[in-house]
């Protein structure tokens, strides 16, 4: 898995000025919402008030630009928030200069901004201060050296939320190495899993937790085996799986036969990132979005950016979708999210 703070370091500072013009702006339209819509988790459908949904979304960088309005003309139901500097991310308030010098906006701000748009807001940390070395993907958790203060974070983000139905936390982001050489067990998944669910839920946080597979995201064999045993212990879980190279260069016959068991075990489960660029090798997401989508899943895309140059960018600099190199991918997704929802 490629290093991905290093791809948003340019992408931060070009928006940094014009987000700090918007900020006061912004600050003042916050309001707290009063809509008493509930999702919740259903065998393994997503469910808003009682009915099932599909969702399909993108992973975004609203950190260092809250609250992009061309989201909403592509019809984006999720926006899975990146949070590269988690010990300096603030909660609340205005923009704030972190050690890197990028501009970090509120959680909160970036909250708001998507609901005035019917978003759904997934927080996901990815780094723990937004140096390459301290990434979260690759690492097992509990092995980390800010494993502590990390579950610090995550409760007050539990506490803050805690009545924001449309905030869902995501408790790490691609856990463990990809070839399971750090000494991963599926047991170790399950411990290091339930005792993070655990800190939010005791917060009296009732809302969605997005929970992780193994191989940096893209296993899901822990779900086949403990998936079922942990829903039993805890409520109101998605398990979110990353679409890379060992879905995306599967035959297409693997991939209809491991979606479909994951459908028969009951699983609750949103494919959190998909691209056509991962580690150096191209691949197309196409056929994989069909099943995804022609089964009831939900998806996001990696990622939501402008930047014709970055093959996983869905935009061009001037908003068009960013077909450049990558398989069509901006119209493929665009194309996708335009669908009438298929839950």
């Amino acid at each position: 898995m490629i290093p991905k703070q290093e791809k948003f370091l340019q992408y931060a500072i070009l928006f940094a000025c014009f987000s700090m013009l918007l900020s006061c702006r912004e600050e003042q339209d916050i309001t707290l919402s009063t809509d008493n819509q509930k999702y919740s988790i259903k065998g393994n459908k997503i469910l808003k008030d009682n009915q099932p949904i599909q969702l399909i979304g993108t992973n975004s960088f609203q950190v260092f630009g809250a609250n992009d309005l061309k989201m909403s003309s592509w019809n984006m139901d999720i926006a899975r928030e990146f949070i590269g500097n988690v010990q300096g991310q603030p909660l609340t308030g205005m923009p704030i200069k972190d050690s890197n010098g990028s501009f970090l906006h509120s959680l909160q701000s970036i909250v708001d901004g998507n609901r005035k748009n019917n978003r759904i807001t997934i927080l996901c940390g990815f780094g723990w201060d937004g140096k390459n070395e301290t990434e979260f993907t690759g690492k097992s958790p509990s092995k980390t050296i800010w494993w502590k203060p990390y579950k610090e974070k995550l409760q007050e983000w539990a506490l803050h939320f805690k009545n924001q139905p449309d905030v869902w936390i995501e408790v790490w982001n691609e856990p463990y190495r990809f070839d399971r050489a750090d000494g991963y067990t599926d047991e170790v998944w399950e411990k290091d899993m339930t005792e993070l669910v655990t800190i939010i839920r005791i917060t009296g946080n009732p809302s969605i937790i997005l929970v992780p597979c193994a191989e940096q995201g893209q296993d899901e064999s822990v779900l086949l085996k403990k998936g079922n045993s942990f829903l039993q212990k805890n409520s109101n879980i998605v398990f979110d799986i990353h679409a890379y190279e060992k879905w995306l260069l599967d035959n297409e016959i693997a991939i209809d036969n491991r979606l479909d068991l994951l459908k028969q075990q009951n699983l609750p489960v949103l494919f959190g990132e998909t691209a056509p660029m991962n580690a150096g090798i191209l691949m197309d997401p196409r056929y994989f979005l069909n099943a995804v989508y022609n089964r009831g899943f939900s998806v996001c895309a990696w990622v939501w950016k402008y930047d014709k140059n970055d093959q996983d960018a869905l935009l061009t600099a001037d908003g068009t979708p960013n077909d450049t190199n990558n398989n069509n991918w901006g119209s493929t997704y665009k194309n996708l999210a335009a669908k009438p929802r298929n839950p």
